[in-house]
């Protein structure tokens, strides 16, 4: 009965220990994630970097930062670009979807009615 006993223990130490250390590797993996991530949208871009990530013309970049419709910053003569403002700006300019834009439109009437 003892001989059981020791083994039905040390199975479930066993278990526990498993558990453990597989919550363990998975916040481990995930604070590595957010590490990167962090990293990535701190990451510093020149322009030709941020044209190519936007998938633009460099002067067509240069020419949305003179308008100053773009998050940039000047070093000297040196334009640079945040990429986490980038995505903040391509997130910014996002068009919503006809559901949202229907659903906006039902509240206003609701709102707002029509005065006989």
């Amino acid at each position: 009965m003892d001989k059981t006993f020791s083994h039905l223990e040390a199975f479930i130490a066993d278990i526990v220990n498993g558990a453990v250390q597989s919550a363990l590797e998975q916040q481990h993996e995930q604070r590595f994630n957010e590490q990167i991530q962090s990293d990535h949208r701190e990451e510093v871009l020149n322009a030709d970097q941020a044209a190519t990530y936007l998938h633009i013309a460099k002067q067509t970049l240069y020419t949305l930062t003179s308008k100053r419709k773009v998050p940039f910053y000047k070093n000297g003569k040196k334009i640079l670009f945040r990429r986490g403002d980038l995505d903040e700006w391509l997130n910014r300019g996002k068009q919503q979807e006809i559901r949202h834009i229907s659903k906006e439109g039902q509240l206003f009437t609701k709102k707002n009615p029509l005065k006989p």
